[in-house]
C-alpha cells in the first residue's frame, strides 16, 4: 500500500485487514477544521439538519 496515496483499492484493505488499515491511516489525534466562513446561522441550521437527520436515523425512517 502506498503511503501519502489519496484513495486505497478494497483488496488493500483486505490483505491489510480492516483493523490493522485503520490504525494506519487514521489521524492519531484530533485535528483543527479551519473556519469555513459559515454564519452563524448557517451554523445554527447545519446543526438542526444534522439534529433531525440523526433523529430520523435512529427512528428507522
Amino acid at each position: 500500500m502506498r503511503r501519502g496515496a489519496n484513495s486505497y483499492k478494497p483488496e488493500d484493505i483486505l490483505r491489510w485487514g480492516v483493523e490493522r488499515f485503520l490504525d494506519e491511516v487514521a489521524p492519531k489525534e484530533p485535528f483543527m477544521i479551519p473556519d469555513l466562513g459559515f454564519t452563524e446561522e448557517e451554523n445554527r441550521r447545519m446543526d438542526e439538519i444534522l439534529r433531525e437527520e440523526r433523529q430520523a436515523t435512529a427512528d428507522g425512517l
